[in-house]
Protein backbone atom coordinates (compact mmCIF):
# COMPACT_ATOMS: atom_id res chain seq x y z
CA UNK A 1 0.00 0.00 0.00
CA UNK A 2 1.45 3.34 -1.02
CA UNK A 3 1.93 5.55 2.01
CA UNK A 4 2.90 8.66 0.05
CA UNK A 5 6.38 8.44 1.54
CA UNK A 6 9.86 8.29 0.09
CA UNK A 7 13.23 7.70 1.69
CA UNK A 8 16.73 8.69 0.65
CA UNK A 9 19.07 5.97 -0.61
CA UNK A 10 22.59 6.23 -1.99
CA UNK A 11 22.96 5.40 -5.68
CA UNK A 12 26.55 4.17 -5.90
CA UNK A 13 26.53 4.14 -9.68
CA UNK A 14 25.52 7.79 -9.88
CA UNK A 15 27.32 8.82 -6.72
CA UNK A 16 24.35 10.77 -5.39
CA UNK A 17 21.50 10.48 -2.92
CA UNK A 18 18.14 9.76 -4.55
CA UNK A 19 14.54 9.57 -3.45
CA UNK A 20 12.95 6.15 -3.75
CA UNK A 21 9.92 4.27 -2.52
CA UNK A 22 10.23 3.35 1.14
CA UNK A 23 10.66 -0.32 0.17
CA UNK A 24 13.82 0.42 -1.82
CA UNK A 25 17.33 -0.09 -0.44
CA UNK A 26 20.69 1.50 -1.11
CA UNK A 27 22.78 -0.17 -3.79
CA UNK A 28 25.37 -2.58 -2.43
CA UNK A 29 24.38 -2.09 1.21
CA UNK A 30 24.17 -4.87 3.71
CA UNK A 31 20.92 -5.46 5.61
CA UNK A 32 22.32 -3.66 8.61
CA UNK A 33 22.86 -0.52 6.57
CA UNK A 34 19.45 -0.32 4.93
CA UNK A 35 17.80 1.91 7.47
CA UNK A 36 20.10 4.81 6.72
CA UNK A 37 17.63 6.62 4.47
CA UNK A 38 15.51 7.84 7.35
CA UNK A 39 14.72 11.50 7.45
CA UNK A 40 15.93 13.65 10.28
CA UNK A 41 13.88 16.01 12.39
CA UNK A 42 11.84 18.95 11.24
CA UNK A 43 14.88 21.18 10.78
CA UNK A 44 15.20 20.78 7.01
CA UNK A 45 17.96 18.15 7.19
CA UNK A 46 18.27 14.59 5.95
CA UNK A 47 20.20 11.79 7.64
CA UNK A 48 22.26 9.81 5.14
CA UNK A 49 23.40 6.18 5.26
CA UNK A 50 26.64 7.25 6.91
CA UNK A 51 24.95 9.24 9.66
CA UNK A 52 25.78 12.61 8.08
CA UNK A 53 23.16 15.30 7.73
CA UNK A 54 22.46 17.32 4.63
CA UNK A 55 21.06 20.77 5.39
CA UNK A 56 18.83 22.09 2.63
CA UNK A 57 17.20 25.50 2.34
CA UNK A 58 13.43 25.46 1.85
CA UNK A 59 13.39 27.11 -1.55
CA UNK A 60 16.38 25.13 -2.78
CA UNK A 61 15.03 21.79 -1.60
CA UNK A 62 14.57 19.23 -4.37
CA UNK A 63 15.01 15.48 -4.62
CA UNK A 64 15.74 13.43 -7.69
CA UNK A 65 13.10 10.77 -8.19
CA UNK A 66 13.26 7.46 -10.01
CA UNK A 67 16.01 7.81 -12.59
CA UNK A 68 16.32 11.55 -12.28
CA UNK A 69 13.32 12.41 -14.47
CA UNK A 70 11.40 14.41 -11.88
CA UNK A 71 11.98 16.82 -9.04
CA UNK A 72 9.86 17.66 -6.02
CA UNK A 73 8.78 21.26 -6.53
CA UNK A 74 9.07 23.67 -3.56
CA UNK A 75 5.54 24.76 -2.69
CA UNK A 76 6.45 28.44 -2.52
CA UNK A 77 7.60 28.42 -6.14
CA UNK A 78 4.91 26.22 -7.65
CA UNK A 79 2.00 27.27 -9.84
CA UNK A 80 0.23 24.08 -8.79
CA UNK A 81 -0.11 23.35 -5.08
CA UNK A 82 -1.95 20.48 -3.42
CA UNK A 83 -4.44 21.32 -0.68
CA UNK A 84 -2.83 19.93 2.46
CA UNK A 85 -6.10 20.30 4.37
CA UNK A 86 -7.83 17.81 2.06
CA UNK A 87 -7.98 14.08 2.85
CA UNK A 88 -4.68 12.34 2.08
CA UNK A 89 -6.43 10.24 -0.55
CA UNK A 90 -7.26 13.47 -2.43
CA UNK A 91 -3.85 15.15 -2.26
CA UNK A 92 -1.91 14.83 -5.53
CA UNK A 93 1.88 14.87 -5.54
CA UNK A 94 3.41 17.71 -7.53
CA UNK A 95 6.74 16.95 -9.21
CA UNK A 96 8.79 18.47 -12.00
CA UNK A 97 9.65 16.72 -15.25
CA UNK A 98 13.17 16.50 -16.62
CA UNK A 99 12.54 19.54 -18.83
CA UNK A 100 11.04 21.60 -16.02
CA UNK A 101 7.29 21.18 -16.47
CA UNK A 102 4.95 20.61 -13.53
CA UNK A 103 4.00 16.93 -13.27
CA UNK A 104 0.94 16.02 -11.20
CA UNK A 105 0.80 12.45 -9.94
CA UNK A 106 -2.96 12.15 -9.53
CA UNK A 107 -4.44 10.20 -6.65
CA UNK A 108 -5.78 6.63 -6.71
CA UNK A 109 -9.12 6.40 -8.56
CA UNK A 110 -12.27 5.05 -6.95
CA UNK A 111 -13.85 1.78 -8.06
CA UNK A 112 -15.74 3.86 -10.63
CA UNK A 113 -12.50 5.23 -12.10
CA UNK A 114 -12.75 8.74 -10.61
CA UNK A 115 -9.54 10.32 -9.32
CA UNK A 116 -10.31 13.27 -7.02
CA UNK A 117 -7.52 15.79 -6.47
CA UNK A 118 -7.73 18.96 -4.39
CA UNK A 119 -5.48 22.01 -4.78
CA UNK A 120 -4.84 25.39 -3.21
CA UNK A 121 -3.68 26.69 -6.56
CA UNK A 122 -3.72 25.44 -10.14
CA UNK A 123 -2.23 27.73 -12.79
CA UNK A 124 -0.70 26.63 -16.09
CA UNK A 125 1.81 28.84 -17.85
CA UNK A 126 2.67 28.72 -21.54
CA UNK A 127 5.04 25.76 -21.07
CA UNK A 128 2.20 23.41 -20.10
CA UNK A 129 1.53 20.80 -17.40
CA UNK A 130 1.40 17.00 -17.20
CA UNK A 131 -1.34 15.04 -15.40
CA UNK A 132 0.23 11.61 -14.88
CA UNK A 133 -2.39 8.92 -15.53
CA UNK A 134 0.04 6.08 -16.19
CA UNK A 135 1.32 3.46 -13.74
CA UNK A 136 4.29 2.73 -16.01
CA UNK A 137 6.86 5.03 -17.58
CA UNK A 138 5.28 6.72 -20.58
CA UNK A 139 6.16 9.11 -23.39
CA UNK A 140 4.47 12.52 -23.45
CA UNK A 141 4.25 15.17 -26.11
CA UNK A 142 5.42 18.04 -23.92
CA UNK A 143 7.90 16.42 -21.53
CA UNK A 144 9.23 13.31 -23.26
CA UNK A 145 9.47 10.20 -21.07
CA UNK A 146 8.25 10.45 -17.48
CA UNK A 147 8.17 7.96 -14.61
CA UNK A 148 4.99 6.07 -13.79
CA UNK A 149 2.54 7.14 -11.10
CA UNK A 150 2.71 4.81 -8.05
CA UNK A 151 -0.83 5.77 -7.01
CA UNK A 152 -2.24 3.93 -10.03
CA UNK A 153 -1.23 0.37 -9.16
CA UNK A 154 -4.89 -0.68 -9.22
CA UNK A 155 -5.60 0.98 -12.56
CA UNK A 156 -5.69 4.34 -14.30
CA UNK A 157 -8.44 6.93 -14.00
CA UNK A 158 -11.33 7.45 -16.41
CA UNK A 159 -12.23 10.83 -14.90
CA UNK A 160 -9.70 13.19 -13.28
CA UNK A 161 -11.40 15.75 -11.03
CA UNK A 162 -9.19 18.73 -10.19
CA UNK A 163 -10.92 20.73 -7.45
CA UNK A 164 -9.25 24.08 -6.73
CA UNK A 165 -10.04 25.54 -3.30
CA UNK A 166 -8.87 29.09 -3.78
CA UNK A 167 -10.12 32.66 -3.58
CA UNK A 168 -8.32 33.42 -6.85
CA UNK A 169 -9.29 32.31 -10.37
CA UNK A 170 -7.12 29.74 -12.11
CA UNK A 171 -5.12 30.87 -15.13
CA UNK A 172 -4.71 28.39 -17.97
CA UNK A 173 -2.24 29.73 -20.53
CA UNK A 174 -0.71 26.44 -21.67
CA UNK A 175 -1.71 22.87 -22.42
CA UNK A 176 -2.80 20.31 -19.84
CA UNK A 177 -1.59 16.94 -21.12
CA UNK A 178 -2.82 13.58 -19.88
CA UNK A 179 0.07 11.13 -19.71
CA UNK A 180 -0.96 7.53 -20.32
CA UNK A 181 -4.60 6.50 -20.59
CA UNK A 182 -6.97 9.11 -22.01
CA UNK A 183 -9.34 10.46 -19.39
CA UNK A 184 -11.87 13.19 -18.95
CA UNK A 185 -10.43 16.20 -17.13
CA UNK A 186 -12.60 18.34 -14.87
CA UNK A 187 -11.19 21.71 -13.81
CA UNK A 188 -13.39 23.10 -11.01
CA UNK A 189 -12.67 26.44 -9.34
CA UNK A 190 -15.60 28.33 -7.76
CA UNK A 191 -13.50 31.52 -7.86
CA UNK A 192 -13.35 31.33 -11.66
CA UNK A 193 -11.13 30.17 -14.51
CA UNK A 194 -9.47 32.29 -17.17
CA UNK A 195 -8.20 30.53 -20.30
CA UNK A 196 -5.93 32.48 -22.63
CA UNK A 197 -4.03 30.17 -24.95
CA UNK A 198 -4.71 27.05 -22.90
CA UNK A 199 -5.74 23.65 -24.19
CA UNK A 200 -5.85 19.91 -23.62
CA UNK A 201 -3.78 17.01 -24.99
CA UNK A 202 -4.82 13.34 -24.89
CA UNK A 203 -8.04 14.17 -23.05
CA UNK A 204 -11.22 12.15 -23.61
CA UNK A 205 -13.20 15.20 -22.53
CA UNK A 206 -12.62 18.56 -20.90
CA UNK A 207 -14.89 20.34 -18.43
CA UNK A 208 -14.20 23.84 -17.14
CA UNK A 209 -16.51 24.86 -14.32
CA UNK A 210 -16.99 27.19 -11.38
CA UNK A 211 -19.07 24.54 -9.65
CA UNK A 212 -18.16 22.27 -6.79
CA UNK A 213 -18.07 18.58 -7.74
CA UNK A 214 -20.80 16.38 -6.27
CA UNK A 215 -19.40 12.96 -5.43
CA UNK A 216 -21.42 9.96 -4.27
CA UNK A 217 -20.14 6.44 -3.62
CA UNK A 218 -17.04 7.09 -5.70
CA UNK A 219 -19.00 8.46 -8.64
CA UNK A 220 -18.92 11.96 -10.11
CA UNK A 221 -22.64 12.80 -10.01
CA UNK A 222 -22.82 16.50 -10.79
CA UNK A 223 -21.86 20.06 -9.96
CA UNK A 224 -23.14 22.68 -7.54
CA UNK A 225 -22.69 25.94 -9.43
CA UNK A 226 -22.70 29.13 -7.39
CA UNK A 227 -20.92 32.33 -8.33
CA UNK A 228 -17.83 32.66 -10.47
CA UNK A 229 -17.12 33.25 -14.12
CA UNK A 230 -15.19 31.49 -16.84
CA UNK A 231 -13.36 33.74 -19.27
CA UNK A 232 -11.86 32.82 -22.63
CA UNK A 233 -9.23 35.39 -23.53
CA UNK A 234 -8.06 36.57 -26.92
CA UNK A 235 -5.71 33.58 -27.36
CA UNK A 236 -8.66 31.23 -26.98
CA UNK A 237 -9.09 27.61 -25.91
CA UNK A 238 -7.78 24.70 -27.98
CA UNK A 239 -9.78 21.57 -27.15
CA UNK A 240 -9.53 19.86 -30.54
CA UNK A 241 -7.81 16.85 -28.97
CA UNK A 242 -10.78 16.20 -26.66
CA UNK A 243 -13.91 14.36 -27.78
CA UNK A 244 -16.07 17.01 -26.11
CA UNK A 245 -15.67 20.23 -24.15
CA UNK A 246 -18.03 21.75 -21.59
CA UNK A 247 -17.92 25.19 -20.00
CA UNK A 248 -20.27 25.23 -16.99
CA UNK A 249 -20.54 28.37 -14.86
CA UNK A 250 -22.88 31.07 -13.60
CA UNK A 251 -21.47 33.43 -16.22
CA UNK A 252 -19.13 33.12 -19.19
CA UNK A 253 -17.17 35.76 -21.07
CA UNK A 254 -15.81 34.66 -24.43
CA UNK A 255 -13.39 37.04 -26.15
CA UNK A 256 -11.45 34.47 -28.18
CA UNK A 257 -11.96 31.35 -30.23
CA UNK A 258 -12.91 27.96 -28.84
CA UNK A 259 -11.73 25.09 -31.02
CA UNK A 260 -13.19 21.68 -30.34
CA UNK A 261 -15.09 18.74 -31.77
CA UNK A 262 -18.19 19.22 -29.60
CA UNK A 263 -18.36 22.32 -27.42
CA UNK A 264 -21.11 23.29 -24.99
CA UNK A 265 -21.22 26.54 -23.03
CA UNK A 266 -23.73 26.37 -20.18
CA UNK A 267 -24.52 29.43 -18.05
CA UNK A 268 -26.49 28.00 -15.14
CA UNK A 269 -26.85 28.05 -11.38
CA UNK A 270 -27.67 25.57 -8.66
CA UNK A 271 -27.14 21.85 -8.81
CA UNK A 272 -26.57 20.51 -12.29
CA UNK A 273 -26.85 16.83 -13.10
CA UNK A 274 -23.63 15.99 -14.82
CA UNK A 275 -23.82 15.40 -18.60
CA UNK A 276 -27.57 14.77 -18.60
CA UNK A 277 -28.77 18.31 -17.82
CA UNK A 278 -29.75 20.06 -21.08
CA UNK A 279 -32.21 22.95 -20.82
CA UNK A 280 -32.47 24.85 -24.07
CA UNK A 281 -30.12 25.04 -27.00
CA UNK A 282 -29.27 27.67 -29.51
CA UNK A 283 -26.76 26.91 -32.25
CA UNK A 284 -24.12 29.62 -32.66
CA UNK A 285 -20.68 29.99 -34.17
CA UNK A 286 -17.80 30.19 -31.74
CA UNK A 287 -15.20 30.04 -34.48
CA UNK A 288 -15.41 30.17 -38.25
CA UNK A 289 -15.42 26.45 -38.97
CA UNK A 290 -17.33 24.43 -36.39
CA UNK A 291 -20.88 24.79 -35.12
CA UNK A 292 -21.46 24.34 -31.41
CA UNK A 293 -24.26 24.43 -28.84
CA UNK A 294 -24.77 27.30 -26.44
CA UNK A 295 -26.95 26.42 -23.46
CA UNK A 296 -28.41 28.92 -21.04
CA UNK A 297 -30.42 28.69 -17.82
CA UNK A 298 -31.63 31.89 -16.21
CA UNK A 299 -33.56 30.22 -13.40
CA UNK A 300 -32.78 31.41 -9.87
Amino acid sequence: MNKNRHKIVFNRRRGILMAAAETAVGQGKSPGERSGGETGGGNGSLKTHSGCRLHLGTLAFSLLLGFGSALIVPAAAADIQADKSAPKSQQPVILQTGNGLPQVNIQTPTAHGVSVNQYRRFDVDTRGTILNNSHKSVSTRQAGWIQGNPFLARGEARVIVNQINSSDPSRLEGYIEIAGRRAEVVMANPAGIRVDGGGFINSAGATLTTGRPILADGRFDGLDIGSGRIEIGAQGLDARDADYTRILSRAAKIDGGIWGQNVQVIAAGGQTAYIQHIIATQTIRIDNTVRHNFLCDNRK
